[in-house]
C-alpha cells in the first residue's frame, strides 16, 4: 500500500474513533440521587457500584443531605423544580406531601408488567388515587428486643410472641433489679410518640391520621406511665434532658427489655460484642397485645424512593429503582442486617443465617419479616403536620404536665384542625 494511501487510512480511523468516542460519551447518562447519610452508609455505596457496573452506560451523582433535615429540605428542593432523578423519602408523610406538589413522576407505565408479589402488598401503600409514585425500599418491623443473659440469670421465662400487653408490663416489673449504676430497668421505653402508639398500631386500633381512633391509646399510656412513676423504665424527661440513645441503654445491659425497629438488628450484630460493648445472647419476640396476634402482623415504618417530577432520565432512573428495591438490593441490604421490603426467599435465607456467624443472635428472625404489614403513618398530605400535634400531646403526657385524658382529648381537636379525619 502506498504511502498517501495508509495515511489515508489511518486517518479515516483516527476520525472513526473519535466519533464512536463521543458517540459513547453522548450516550452515557448521569442519574442525580437525592439521598441522606450517603457518607456514613456502605450499603448505599455498594448498592450504587452494583449497579454502575450492571450498567456500563449509566453513572450515578449523588446529592446528599443532612440526615436531621433532610425531610423539609427535599421538599423545598422539589419546590423548586430541582431535576434529581432519583428520590430517598425517610417516610410517607412527606411523600405525602411531594405528591401533593407534583413533584413526583407516577410510575405505573414505567412498572408494567414488573413482579411486585415480593414486595408483601407494602407497594399498595404508595399509591395515591390509583396511581404509584413511588417502591418500597426497605421497611422497619418492630418488635421487642431482649437480653436472654438477664432473664437466665433472674430464672425468669423469656418474652413470647401473643403475649398481652399487662403481661408484658408485669414482666419489665419482674426483671427490675439493683439500685443507683447497679440497677437494671425492666424494659425500656424510648422518647418518641412511636414507642407507646405502636402497641396499638400493630393490631389498627390507633391511626395518626384519624383523630376518632386516639383514645384506643389510653390503657397504652396509662400503662408506661405505671412503669415510670414505679421507677421500672427511666424517666422520659431524664432521657430527654439527658439526650441518652436507647441503643446505649441496651448495649450496656441496663434495660432487660426494649420495644424498638428491626434496623436494630443490624446494630447489635456490628455492636455485640465488640471492644465497647460484652457479649450477651439477645432474642426478640412480636409486639404485645390483647387480641392474640402473633406474626401474622409486622408493624413499622417503610422507606420509598421516587422518579422526581423533573427528572432528566426516567427511564433510567426506573432501572436503578428496580435494581436497588429487588432481589439484588434486598440482599445487599439484608446481609447488613436491615430488612427489605423486598422479602424473597434469598432475603429470608440471610437473616435466618445470623445466627450461624453470631452466635448472640437468635434463630428464625425471617418469621417476623413476612407478616401482613400495618404501616405507621399512613400517606396523608397533611401527614407532616398532624404528627406533629401527636409529637407534642405525647410529650405534655409523659412529662406529665397534662393527664392522659385531658392531653388526648385537647390533641385530638388540634390534629383535627390539621386535617385528621374524626
Amino acid at each position: 500500500m502506498k504511502l498517501k494511501a495508509k495515511l489515508a487510512l489511518l486517518l479515516t480511523l483516527v476520525m472513526l474513533c473519535s466519533f464512536c468516542a463521543v458517540q459513547a460519551s453522548a450516550e452515557e447518562v448521569t442519574l442525580r440521587v437525592a439521598l441522606w447519610d450517603y457518607s456514613n452508609t456502605e450499603y448505599y455505596k455498594t448498592m450504587i457500584s452494583g449497579f454502575e457496573a450492571a450498567n456500563p452506560g449509566i453513572k450515578v451523582e449523588v446529592v446528599e443531605f443532612s440526615a436531621a433535615e433532610y425531610s423539609d429540605t427535599i421538599v423545598v428542593k422539589m419546590t423548586a423544580q430541582e431535576d434529581y432523578d432519583v428520590i430517598f423519602m425517610k417516610g410517607l408523610p412527606e411523600m405525602a406531601a411531594l405528591i401533593n406538589q407534583g413533584a413526583l413522576m407516577p410510575l405505573d407505565e414505567l412498572a408494567e408488567g414488573y413482579d411486585f408479589a415480593p414486595y408483601g402488598g407494602t407497594e399498595q401503600s404508595l399509591v395515591v388515587d390509583g396511581v404509584l409514585y413511588g417502591m418500597p425500599f426497605r421497611k422497619d418491623n418492630n418488635l421487642i428486643f431482649y437480653n436472654k443473659d438477664l432473664f437466665d440469670a433472674a430464672g425468669v421465662e423469656y418474652p413470647h410472641d401473643g403475649m398481652t400487653f399487662e403481661e408484658y408490663l408485669d414482666l419489665a416489673r419482674e426483671m427490675t433489679s439493683g439500685e443507683g449504676a447497679d440497677k437494671v430497668y425492666g424494659t425500656h421505653v424510648h422518647t418518641w410518640a412511636s414507642n407507646v402508639y405502636m402497641y396499638s398500631r400493630f393490631i389498627d386500633e390507633y391511626v395518626y391520621n384519624d383523630a376518632s381512633t386516639w383514645d384506643a391509646l389510653i390503657p397504652y399510656y396509662e400503662g408506661i406511665l405505671a412503669l415510670q412513676n414505679e421507677g421500672v423504665v427511666q424517666d422520659y424527661g431524664s432521657l430527654k434532658s439527658g439526650n441518652i440513645h436507647y441503643s446505649g441503654v441496651f448495649y450496656k445491659q441496663e434495660a432487660a427489655m426494649m420495644q424498638i425497629g428491626t434496623w436494630y438488628i443490624n446494630m447489635l450484630l456490628e455492636n455485640i460484642p465488640s471492644e465497647d460493648y460484652a457479649s450477651f445472647n439477645w432474642g426478640v419476640c412480636s409486639i404485645p397485645n390483647d387480641q392474640g396476634i402473633t406474626t401474622e402482623n409486622v408493624v413499622g415504618g417503610l422507606t420509598p424512593v421516587a422518579i422526581g417530577a423533573y427528572a432528566k432520565h426516567p427511564e433510567e432512573a426506573w432501572s436503578f429503582l428496580a435494581y436497588i428495591t429487588g432481589s439484588e438490593g434486598a440482599q445487599i441490604l439484608a446481609k447488613t442486617g436491615i430488612v427489605p421490603a423486598w422479602a424473597g426467599q434469598e432475603v429470608l435465607d440471610i437473616f435466618d443465617g445470623f445466627h450461624n456467624d453470631h452466635p448472640n443472635a437468635p434463630e428464625g428472625l425471617s418469621k417476623y419479616l413476612t407478616g401482613n404489614f400495618v404501616i405507621e403513618q399512613p400517606m396523608d398530605a397533611n401527614g407532616k403536620a398532624i404528627a406533629a400535634v401527636g409529637d407534642e400531646m405525647h410529650s405534655a403526657i409523659m412529662t406529665g404536665s397534662m393527664s392522659v385524658e385531658d392531653a388526648i382529648a385537647e390533641y385530638k381537636a388540634k390534629a383535627i384542625q390539621e386535617g385528621a379525619a374524626e
